[in-house]
Order: C-alpha cells, then structure tokens, then sequence
C-alpha cells in the first residue's frame, strides 16, 4: 500500500505554487511511510493539524484530495514528547532564508516527529539513503545543515538542543579521539530490509534529479 500510495502521489499533475520535485519525493515519502503498520492517522504521523494536512495535500498533491477522506475522525492534538517542541523551534529557527514559511513549517514538524522513532531518521522519512536527508537539510534548514559536519542527524539535533542548555554531552575532547564516535559519525546508508524506503525524486521523463549538497 505504501508504494502504491508514493507512487500515486509522484505521478500526479503538480500544482502551479507547489514545490519542485524533490521537495514532493520527501512529502510524499513522509505520507506513503506514515501509512505503514501501526496504520496511524496520518495527521499524528506528520504531525500537522487536519488545516494543514488539508493545505499541504492541496499545494503540493491536488490530485490526492480523496486521501483527506480515508483519515479517521481527529482526535486533537496529542501531548508532544519533551523533547518535540524544542526540535521543532530549533529546525523552524534554522530555515533557509528565502523559503517558502509553510513548507520549512511542515518539514519542521515531520522531521521532529519523526525524530521520535527508533531507525536512522531518513528511514523514518521513508527516505532511500541519507544522502536524501542531507539535501532535504541543505535545501531548507541551510543554517544546521552548514553546521553539522557528517554526525547523524538526530545525534546532531540532540547534541544542538544539550548545547542551547550549556549540557556537557561526554566526557571526550572533542569527537575525534571519542570512543564512541561510529556510532555518531558512521555511514547511513541504505540497507535492504529495512522496510519501505522510497528513492530519489524522478523527473517526469523518469530521469533522476542531480543532487544539490547531498552529502
């Protein structure tokens, strides 16, 4: 169901003020994973109230409006994790200047949503690789996407937040001579059976796009 829902999503017609390719892969990628067992509305999933559930399938998947229809009734808005909020303040706070406000603002909470899970991030994202992540970072969190040099990225989000609070994260020096530092700097790249991934964005001649500060 999740790749034919991505696939649904990629293939339709795309509306005038939405935004590029790429950006309709990471949204469509976020939509198709958040339908995967445990089978969650999608507006707990993304994060985003049933408004902008609403707003984003109008902008960006005009064709998919049917999907707002199989959502179960909105229960309101569920009690964040602790940490939630501030990883939402510190993407949205981060956003590259000149983007579009609406899409930083749903990409902010898809991200720290799904910064919640239990696999590398860009498998939460259904994204295919990292590589995928990191553009999605460079292309619209510019500022951190700058500052991190290579950390995964909710070991980067995290060690963000400990440093807004003046919180020593480890006892090392610096992370070079860390003996903890594969698991904070290892590759993440794409694994088989790792559930539903969905790859880079294709133009509509099925060529994939060239990559922009993947990394």
């Amino acid at each position: 169901m999740a790749e034919d829902l991505y696939t649904h999503l990629m293939d339709g017609p795309t509306a005038e003020s939405g935004p590029d390719p790429f950006d309709r892969h990471v949204l469509a990628a976020a939509i198709a994973s958040g339908c995967l067992p445990p089978h969650r509305a999608l507006t707990e999933s993304l994060a985003l109230s049933p408004c902008d559930l609403a707003r984003l399938i109008a902008t960006v998947f005009p064709h998919a409006g049917a999907l707002l229809d199989w959502q179960p009734p909105w229960p309101g808005p569920r009690d964040d994790e602790p940490e939630e909020p501030a990883l939402r303040a510190l993407l949205y706070d981060n956003r590259t200047p000149g983007g579009d406000p609406d899409l930083a603002r749903w990409l902010a909470r898809i991200i720290a949503r799904r910064s919640l899970g239990d696999r590398h991030l860009w498998e939460d994202l259904g994204l295919g690789a990292r590589a995928d992540l990191s553009r999605l970072m460079a292309r619209h969190f510019g500022p951190l996407s700058e500052r991190n040099q290579g950390m995964r990225w909710k070991k980067f989000f995290y060690r963000s937040l400990c440093e807004q609070e003046g919180v020593l994260l480890c006892k090392a020096p610096n992370c070079e001579v860390c003996e903890d530092y594969a698991l904070c700097f290892a590759p993440e790249e794409a694994i088989a059976g790792a559930g539903v991934l969905f790859g880079p964005a294709r133009t509509p001649a099925g060529g994939a796009l060239a990559g922009d500060g993947a990394r």
